[in-house]
């Protein structure tokens, strides 16, 4: 797994949260139809630099965005 690091944790939740959510195109799904600080604080964490990253792989963040679909 690549970790991509992440200056803030804005930038993380952008890159690593809303992007992949949205990559199928506003029909398909949409950051607002989910809790996305859930969502960023069960996938996010930080290096020893203080830099944020996806902590888990795409088969539990997955399983993490389900989990938090509002519904």
């Amino acid at each position: 797994m690549t970790i991509d690091n992440h200056t803030t944790r804005a930038e993380a939740i952008q890159r690593e949260i809303i992007e992949p959510i949205e990559a199928a195109g506003p029909d398909v799904a949409r950051a607002e139809d989910y809790d996305i600080e859930a969502i960023a604080d069960a996938v996010l964490d930080t290096d020893e630099r203080g830099r944020w990253h996806l902590a888990v792989d795409s088969d539990e963040f997955w399983r993490v965005v389900e989990r938090h679909q509002r519904r």
